[in-house]
């Protein structure tokens, strides 16, 4: 498969964090390691925009779910999601990621969701 990339954007107090590629393990890793960066500077409110991202395996959806525990259960934050393909919102429900977030139609309405969550 491709390469896997992340972008960060700020957005206020939202990050979002824009992928593209396979979510396997080696874009897993990318993945939470920048998040990880992300949640070490003090940001707990995040949009993950997978619209670039058709296909997550099990390891990328195993990654994805913790990345989203560690920022909504340890830390407090808010997580939600756009861009979602329909194999990959399938996947993203049936492994209870969905019951930890809200998915939108756009990072525009993900991002104004968040910002209300963070104040």
């Amino acid at each position: 498969m491709s390469e896997f990339n992340v972008e960060i954007i700020q957005n206020g107090k939202v990050t979002v964090v824009r992928t593209q590629g396979y979510l396997d393990d080696c874009g897993g890793k990318v993945f939470r390691d920048r998040c990880n960066e992300m949640i070490t500077k003090g940001q707990f409110f995040f949009v993950f925009n997978l619209e670039k991202t058709p296909v997550i395996n099990s390891t990328g959806l195993s990654t994805l779910l913790d990345i989203m525990v560690q920022i909504i259960d340890y830390n407090e934050g808010e997580v939600a999601i756009t861009g979602l393909s329909k194999l990959t919102q399938t996947a993203l429900q049936m492994t209870g990621v969905m019951t930890l977030c809200e998915a939108y139609p756009s990072e525009e309405e993900a991002v104004a969701a968040i910002s209300e969550a963070a104040g």
